[in-house]
């Protein structure tokens, strides 16, 4: 008697769950990376052309670009998590020590409003001078 055949989409169900499966228990799935990503991201950073950087590195041009893309994305989310700190540490530092010596000097709750609305700005003025370009908050 013949064994029924799967169709497509059984099939994938099933190729998933076993890599899972192995991945749980530490296999490693895919190839090995063998380029030297120190050596090219150092070269990158010297301006080297993709080609000068391959010859040195003795890899392919195509892993040099893969490279040079996820670098990029490592200093991207780099960057954006010192901006979210420092963000955080200007809302935090300068926000409740002014505000909280206003109100215990019985300060009008529109100058209090005015101080907050100056110090917002002056926080995404220094966030957009880091930044180098327009920053906007989603509050």
């Amino acid at each position: 008697m013949k064994k029924p055949t799967l169709c497509c989409e059984c099939k994938r169900k099933r190729v998933l769950s076993g890599m899972a499966n192995a991945k749980a228990k530490g296999k490693r799935i895919g190839r090995v990376k063998k380029r030297n990503s120190v050596l090219i991201r150092s070269l990158i950073d010297a301006k080297l052309s993709y080609r000068e950087v391959a010859r040195i590195a003795k890899c392919s041009h195509g892993s040099v670009h893969a490279e040079l893309v996820a670098y990029r994305k490592e200093k991207e989310t780099a960057d954006r998590l010192k901006l979210e700190q420092l963000q955080e540490s200007i809302k935090a530092d300068s926000n409740n020590q002014s505000l909280d010596e206003m109100k215990k000097m019985n300060v009008s709750p529109e100058a209090i409003q005015k101080v907050e609305t100056s110090l917002q700005e002056e926080a995404k003025s220094k966030v957009t001078e880091i930044q180098g370009q327009y920053y906007e908050t989603y509050d």
